[in-house]
Parts: structure tokens; C-alpha cells; sequence
């Protein structure tokens, strides 16, 4: 199996559902990674995705498959871990393999975030 990123990143700003109203700010990143998985065989285990941090700190995503050419990587990662300039690498496996992995440097433009492609 192979998975491809196949866009830029979406990147926005988001809430928790129940937040109280005239909280200042959100408390999360959204992030929405567009991907394509090729060659898929007979695998019966799910794909996992997380965001490593600094310091070892892992986050859990979630692998969305809509139709056989639109995936996507969702994400939703406290504000606090997001400084402007720190590094989040993405990956996505199955069981042990490492399919994907991309590292971004988080950027802020005003107050709205965005990613752009770590060197």
C-alpha cells in the first residue's frame, strides 16, 4: 500500500463544540491533510495516523476514506503546541510500516495559523 499527499494542508482555527460562549479565542488547530492510497492489497489493519511533537509527544489523527480517490488526515491540535516556527511531523502507518511522513513549520499570519513544508 502507498499513500501520497496529494494537496496543501487546510489549516484553521477550531473550538471545542461545547465552548462557552465569549471564550477569547479557540483552543484547537484543524488540520486537514488530502491524501491518496494506492496499490491497497488484502490488509485487514486500519491505518493510524499521528502529529510527533517536540519532546516525544504524540497526537492521535484520523484517517477519513470518502471514495477510492479522496482521503483525507484529520487533525486537532491544542493552540499552546503550535508556537510560531515549531515543527509537527505528520505520518501515517500500517501496523509497523511507515507510509507517509512530512514534517511542517507552523506559521502564524495575524491570528490565523497556517503550515508551511519544514526544510
Amino acid at each position: 500500500m502507498k499513500v501520497s499527499q496529494t494537496g496543501v494542508p487546510a489549516v484553521s482555527l477550531s473550538s471545542y463544540v461545547g465552548q462557552a460562549k465569549g471564550a477569547d479565542e479557540p483552543g484547537f488547530i484543524a488540520v486537514n491533510v488530502p491524501i491518496k492510497i494506492e496499490e491497497r492489497g488484502d490488509e485487514t489493519a486500519d491505518l493510524s495516523t499521528w502529529i510527533s511533537l517536540a519532546e516525544n509527544e504524540h497526537l492521535l489523527g484520523r484517517v477519513v476514506e470518502r471514495r477510492s480517490s479522496s482521503h483525507w488526515l484529520l487533525y486537532r491540535v491544542p493552540r499552546q503546541l503550535c508556537p510560531e516556527g515549531a515543527v509537527l511531523t505528520f505520518s501515517t502507518s500500517l501496523a509497523d510500516d511507515l507510509l507517509w511522513q512530512r514534517a511542517f513549520r507552523v506559521v502564524w499570519r495575524g491570528r490565523f495559523p497556517g503550515l508551511e513544508v519544514a526544510d
